[in-house]
């Protein structure tokens, strides 16, 4: 899959900042009503106040729209970040950093945000980066540099599709994004692009995100989402619009995305405290994503555990990204390689010397830590279809 282009192609240097901006507070779950044009919410404050609150109510943490001071200060207000459109260019907005006329009026909105913790970041490209227009790939990276320039202490999300040039961004954007909507486009390259972004970002100081297609079946939206987790996504973007109405403020208490949320709102904070995974492994599959039957392996490309691993997985079908805290402690994220179907997962530990295992697992229904009993050095539990779960783990033989 050609992610990259040929080295006698290598853009310009436009001397795209280094350093890497504020790690994330918090996993980021993007609400969107449409980018790239003008303001898509309502104008009025008592409106998008609304609106903000029942964002927060249904399980969004971040909205991605055109930026306003007052707009900034509700999302304050009500702990929702700012996720800015640089590419608004219609009246009522006149934000596009590609647009020399307008360029200025982003840098202003840069320099008054810097080190703001009601913003998230800025949102700079969602297609492919050798499209991005007018311009390119080198164009793209100009751009990049101004925003790092004017403001060091955001993320910027640079997207593209199926991860297609993402190894040719300069610097330090902060995000690289991509979408790949399988569930509706084809299975075929979700474990690919997976794969690569998640590989990219351990050799970079960028984390990974990604758009997600709202599926009819929670269960597949979940799929795709806690399979990404375990890669080490730190931010989602919903494509496009949600469970709250832009320009009444109005929540749909029945859509999708709640059912999704339910399942992964208590994560949020915890997913950001777990940083990017050492490595992510496989188990062999017997069944696909979608439960069909198949040919019992680690498919291509993704890597199966190490003989001599700490953690090995008797029983069930999952990928398992591995973690480890900053306190020392080592954490497993269980994601299910099936959308579709339950795992009974068994997964034995290597006990250190001198020690025995001590594991919990994250309560995704209440939040917090509940210790769970070993059985030989070994933890069993039920791992839902399209399910994720997070388990911490001292006293083992980990590196």
């Amino acid at each position: 899959m050609p992610h990259g282009v040929p080295a006698q192609q290598k853009p310009k240097d436009f001397g795209v900042p280094l350093a890497p901006p504020d790690p994330p507070e918090e996993f980021a779950v993007a609400i969107n009503f449409g980018y790239g044009q003008g303001p898509k919410e309502s104008d009025d404050p008592v409106v998008f106040e609304k609106l903000l609150v029942n964002i927060k109510k249904a399980g969004y943490n971040t909205i991605y729209c055109v930026y306003r001071d007052w707009r900034l200060e509700l999302c304050r207000k009500h702990k929702v970040k700012m996720m800015i459109d640089v590419l608004a260019h219609h009246d009522g907005a006149k934000t596009d950093v590609r647009r020399a006329e307008q360029r200025d009026a982003v840098r202003k909105i840069c320099e008054k945000v810097r080190g703001d913790k009601a913003v998230w970041g800025y949102n700079l490209w969602n297609e492919r980066l050798d499209k991005f227009a007018p311009g390119g790939i080198d164009a793209m990276h100009e751009n990049l540099a101004l925003i790092r320039k004017w403001d060091s202490t955001h993320p910027v999300w640079v997207g593209t599709y199926f991860g297609y040039f993402l190894d040719r961004v300069q610097g330090t954007a902060g995000i690289l994004g991509y979408y790949d909507y399988h569930w509706s486009r084809g299975l075929g390259l979700h474990y690919n692009t997976i794969t690569h972004c998640h590989k990219l970002c351990q050799s970079r100081a960028d984390f990974f995100g990604r758009w997600i297609l709202v599926n009819p079946d929670p269960r597949k939206s979940l799929y795709t989402i806690n399979t990404s987790i375990a890669h080490g996504m730190k931010v989602m973007i919903w494509f496009i619009k949600g469970a709250v109405d832009p320009m009444t403020g109005e929540l749909n208490p029945n859509h999708e995305h709640l059912k999704v949320h339910k399942e992964i709102r208590m994560l949020y904070g915890e997913i950001a405290e777990l940083g990017k995974p050492i490595a992510v492994y496989s188990t062999p599959m017997t069944r696909t994503m979608d439960d069909k039957e198949r040919a019992k392996d680690v498919p291509r490309p993704l890597t199966a555990f190490p003989d001599d691993h700490w953690a090995t997985v008797a029983s069930g079908e999952a990928f398992v990204g591995v973690f480890k805290y900053d306190s020392g402690a080592d954490a497993l994220y269980v994601a299910n390689h099936n959308a579709l179907r339950a795992q009974k997962m068994v997964i034995s530990l290597k006990p250190a010397k001198g020690k025995k295992p001590q594991v919990e697992m994250f309560n995704r229904d209440k939040g917090g830590w509940g210790n769970v009993n070993l059985r030989n050095n070994s933890v069993s539990f039920d791992l839902g279809p399209g399910l994720g779960e997070l388990l911490r783990i001292t006293g083992v033989e980990s590196p």
